[in-house]
């Protein structure tokens, strides 16, 4: 009988890291939903306890990373894929900038990314083989007023997200990297609430004129866990609906003869 196939997916109890679990569940995966908010992830869990395995998990506490990992390979010996999912987001102005904001969101998306990927090494470098996604954004390729932690930090998942690729392809590693632009969840729908996110704004500037499903997004890391993506390290995929790509010119501006 084959090996199974070990994720673990941070921030997994909901947004894209629910959907990237179940998604893996469907494809033959045993996952742990690594969590902050543990009774979500355990909620989660109970769907199939026979796939899933809901483990604490604060990104920001070294100890609290190495002890999640311990847990995960005691029950399942060895660790296939890591997603780096867990992130957070803080709006605030340059000039008067929330300094605990910004090392708040950096200590999440960038440290607690890489204390994640240094902690899944060491199992997958032991065995010679593994893979790791980060979630990158299209923020990190952007500028945008009033998130500056944000962006940073998402810029700089991409740089690590290289440099891991390098350092480790010939240990048998692949690293890579998703880069959502705007998609349907919870946080989104916060912000659209409180008034800090105009949809209609963002619905204008993507050209497929929608937001993603985090099934969408969920599909790409798949992609990239899978042996379809066996040649394919140190990249960075952008599941935008052609953000990125856009000129920014609205097309009742441009000239028929063009």
């Amino acid at each position: 009988m084959p090996e199974a196939q070990i994720a673990v997916v941070t921030g997994g109890a909901s947004g894209i890291g629910w959907a990237t679990c179940a998604e893996l569940r469907r494809t033959g995966w045993k996952v742990a939903l690594a969590d902050l908010d543990i009774g979500r992830a355990e909620e989660r869990a109970a769907s199939d306890s026979d796939v899933f395995f809901a483990v604490a998990l604060d990104v920001r506490n070294q100890t609290s990373v190495d002890e999640c990992f311990q847990k995960i390979t005691d029950r399942w010996d060895h660790i296939d894929l890591l997603v780096n999912s867990a992130g957070i987001q803080a709006h605030t102005r340059l000039a008067e900038l929330d300094w605990l904001a910004w090392e708040s969101v950096l200590d999440v998306n960038l440290s607690g990314t890489l204390r994640c990927m240094v902690a899944a090494s060491r199992y997958m470098l032991a065995r010679k083989r593994g893979t790791i996604v980060n979630l990158s954004s299209v923020a990190g390729e952007r500028g945008a007023p009033g998130r500056a932690p944000y962006n940073a930090s998402k810029a700089a998942v991409v740089s690590l997200t290289r440099t891991a690729a390098v350092e480790w392809a010939l240990s048998g590693l692949r690293v890579n990297a998703v880069a959502p632009g705007y998609v349907e969840t919870e946080m989104l729908a916060e912000f659209q609430q409180s008034g800090s996110l105009d949809l209609s704004h963002i619905l204008q500037r993507t050209p497929m004129g929608r937001l993603a499903s985090p099934l969408e997004i969920a599909s790409v890391i798949c992609f990239l866990a899978s042996e379809a993506a066996s040649f394919i390290t140190g990249q960075v995929i952008a599941v935008d609906g052609g953000f990125l790509a856009d000129y920014g010119v609205p097309s009742s501006h441009v000239p028929d003869s063009a």
